[in-house]
């Protein structure tokens, strides 16, 4: 077996870069876009990394070509063990990711390149010692975690009813926690969760109303008296990009948690100095596994909540949230990593595996997932087309 040839001596080199651009639909007929990163090596194994949900950048989305040839300059010839290293590399052609706050979304083109090549090392080195990701991590706590899906902001009345039927699917399929963006149309809001509640009760959670970070704390707060009501644990995003001071101004006010994105070290120690939040908000779009589990630990230090997070990306990616899920000693309410429940398509042979309303974390060599060659094909196509509804950064279509 090639893991019991291998020593702390040996490398595996990177020798090639392929990108395959794909676009898979979601439940509501949205289309999110992506790149599916194969690394080839030496050794035989290819490492599989991907490049999620990208439809948040319209105006700059990134050029595939340009991508490729980026991640050729910090990985061929390098060692795929060599992890830290990597992120060294890739710090000096895209300085902004991880060192920089970039709360809505909590992620850039950079940060979220920076997550796919580091998915496909880490599948490289799993596949070659025989051992999933978490394995090399810290070692899991967990085989599964809870999860929540989101049901976007309803922005005309016929959307009442339609987000309630696919609701009424997913809690047919046993999923009974949800969380909710707010703010197109704060009338219109409040209609959809009266009729959430009407529907479905207690018999669901409602976890999480999410402002996008569109709103000043006071806006915010009168909303949140307004809907309290309607029984959730927390507020996510809730104030202006880097208004730590207004966030704490709102915390003090308010009687749930407020949630917050992190996407840098330097933004981390902002809020925790500025007692703006509850929750730290973390996902591996922030610039890998490797970056965010510093997330992690200040968390800890600073005696904060957390939760894993997301864009929604496909199996891989959303494998990767989970392998980092599984090390950490405390997860303090339900993640956000729904994609392969969120899209009907997925390029992997068997998608990631959920029961109810919990990810099971995959236990296969690397993130532990092949890709299904006739899939990739099917789902080929341009990463932009200007007209098709997308999910995006400050607009919900869908």
């Amino acid at each position: 077996m090639l893991q019991t040839q291998l020593s702390a001596k040996d490398s595996i080199k990177i020798t090639g870069v392929t990108l395959h651009t794909v676009r898979t639909r979601r439940r509501t007929g949205a289309i999110s876009s992506h790149i599916v990163l194969e690394l080839a090596t030496d050794a035989g194994i290819v490492g599989l990394g991907e490049i999620s949900d990208l439809d948040c950048y319209r105006m700059y989305m990134p050029d595939p070509e340009a991508v490729r040839v980026g991640i050729e300059k910090v990985a061929l010839g390098q060692n795929a063990f060599e992890i830290a290293a990597l992120h060294e590399r890739l710090l000096a052609y895209m300085p902004v990711y991880f060192r920089y706050a970039n709360n809505y979304p909590p992620f850039t083109p950079a940060s979220q390149i920076a997550a796919g090549v580091e998915m496909a090392f880490y599948d490289i080195v799993g596949k070659a010692f025989g051992t999933p990701v978490y394995n090399l991590i810290g070692g899991k706590v967990r085989d599964s975690f809870e999860i929540t899906y989101p049901v976007f902001q309803a922005k005309k009345e016929s959307d009442t009813e339609r987000y309630l039927g696919y609701t009424a699917e997913l809690v047919a399929e046993g999923v009974n926690r949800f969380r909710y963006y707010v703010g197109v149309d704060f009338d219109q809001d409040e209609r959809f969760l009266k009729a959430f509640r009407d529907r479905f009760g207690n018999s669901v959670q409602l976890k999480a109303l999410d402002f996008q970070g569109h709103f000043h704390w006071r806006d915010t707060l009168r909303i949140y008296e307004r809907f309290k009501e309607y029984d959730f644990e927390l507020i996510e995003s809730p104030c202006w990009a880097e208004d730590y001071e207004g966030m704490s101004e709102l915390r003090r006010r308010i009687d749930v948690d407020i949630s917050e994105h992190i996407s840098s070290q330097a933004q981390a120690m902002r809020m925790i100095k500025a007692g703006a939040v509850d929750v730290f908000n973390i996902t591996i779009q922030s610039g890998g596994i490797y970056q965010a589990k510093k997330l992690f630990d200040l968390a800890e230090a600073a005696g904060l909540k957390c939760l894993i997070s997301t864009t929604q990306e496909m199996s891989l990616g959303t494998a990767a949230n989970a392998h980092l899920a599984a090390v950490i000693p405390q997860l303090h309410y339900a993640g956000d990593p729904v994609g392969p429940l969120l899209y009907v398509e997925d390029v992997v042979t068997e998608p990631l595996r959920y029961e109810g309303t919990r990810l099971i974390v995959p236990t296969g060599p690397g993130l532990g997932f092949e890709l299904d060659r006739d899939k990739l094909e099917a789902l080929r196509g341009p990463l932009l087309e200007w007209d098709r509804p997308a999910h995006g950064a400050n607009y919900v279509s869908d």
